[in-house]
């Protein structure tokens, strides 16, 4: 090539990019704002990202494209010319079938030149965190320990020993004086002592295990999530102890929406077993009165054993496999087991394994 066509070459590369560099000059003014109704919800909600464009200047604006980030994907749209004052809205479908964290933005304006040379973006919004919860029920099941507390769940069983008060009785040899009611002695003329109804508080340790090993499939994962957190929420409701433990470390249970929006990064990436696991909750919590395990139904039975033969005596416990089993009950030595196909089963299981 010679020096003259090289000079073309060049003046016409030079005109391409002058004539690009013009594309990318911003027009301006738009305000843009997105809004998500709630920054929370459960998987399968249905969730509109609300997208609202105006013109607030006293000149017509040209057709934009902008772009705007969904998680992993990106919605791309073109703004329509805007007369001064105008506005376009636009609605866009939150994809919720998945728990986690999705992020929500920033709106982009995006100018590029029709061969795609050049590109200039100006971000036009601020990201936002969506938070999918994992789908979860309500048990309606009080899961009572036998440690006596006076903060305990009142139980039906009748007690001269313990906090919670019933009623008053006629007086028999061997009750402790210090529950005589003076009062009504006084009225009646005969001894009459408190009668009490036992008490029982739960320190309640749920199990997840975060080992996919454990599981058939994802969705049996999600299932396990799911009833782990049902577990822990229906006892955060009720203030009483729980402890949520994962092998891949504690969700916090000070309140049920910490301990929804931790479950969102909840991953099955854990190296060690369920036998590490109860471990932990034993050396953690030695206090604990009940134990539920959550893991899938490829865990080995004699791993469920081991589980159960490092809990101290009297700890009330059970197993929740899930997977395709649905409802089937049985015991692994002395541990109830049983297995849930899906979350709504939840409640007729752990009633079919605990004593309430």
């Amino acid at each position: 090539m010679g020096w003259q066509e090289a000079a073309v070459l060049a003046l016409v590369l030079g005109l391409v990019l002058a004539a690009s560099l013009v594309w990318l000059i911003p027009q301006g003014g738009h305000l843009v704002e997105h809004e998500l109704l709630e920054p929370r919800m459960q998987v399968g909600d249905r969730a509109v990202i609300h997208v609202t464009v105006t013109n607030p200047t006293n000149r017509l604006l040209m057709p934009t494209r902008m772009e705007m980030h969904v998680g992993s994907g990106q919605a791309v749209f073109v703004v329509p010319a805007l007369v001064p004052k105008a506005t376009n809205q636009r609605g866009f479908i939150l994809p919720t079938k998945r728990r986690g964290v999705v992020e929500v933005g920033p709106v982009l304006t995006v100018d590029q030149d029709p061969m795609g040379l050049l590109r200039h973006e100006r971000q036009r919004t601020t990201p936002q965190s969506v938070h999918i919860h994992p789908r979860t029920v309500h048990l309606g099941i009080q899961l009572n320990g036998t440690m006596r507390d006076v903060e305990g769940a009142v139980t039906q069983e009748l007690s001269s020993s313990d906090v919670s008060f019933h009623a008053l009785r006629d007086y028999v040899p061997g009750d402790d004086r210090r529950n005589v009611h003076w009062r009504s002695t006084a009225r009646t003329g005969r001894l009459m002592v408190r009668q009490f109804e036992e008490t029982r508080r739960a320190s309640l340790v749920v199990l997840l295990s975060t080992r996919m090993e454990d599981y058939a499939t994802e969705d049996d994962f999600e299932t396990a999530v799911s009833c782990a957190c049902s577990l822990a929420l229906d006892a955060v409701s009720a203030n009483r102890e729980v402890h949520l433990l994962t092998q891949n470390g504690p969700l916090p249970t000070a309140s049920p929406q910490r301990l929804l929006d931790a479950s969102c990064l909840v991953e099955a990436t854990a190296l060690t077993g369920l036998e590490d696991l109860a471990g932990q909750a034993v050396r953690s919590f030695p206090a604990l009165s009940v134990l539920a395990a959550v893991t899938g139904q490829a865990t080995e039975s004699t791993t469920l054993a081991r589980v159960h033969r490092m809990l101290p005596l009297g700890v009330t416990s059970f197993a929740v496999q899930c997977g395709t089993r649905s409802l089937s009950r049985s015991h692994v030595g002395q541990l109830p087991v049983v297995d849930v196909h899906e979350l709504q089963e939840l409640p007729r299981a752990v009633r079919a394994v605990v004593s309430v």
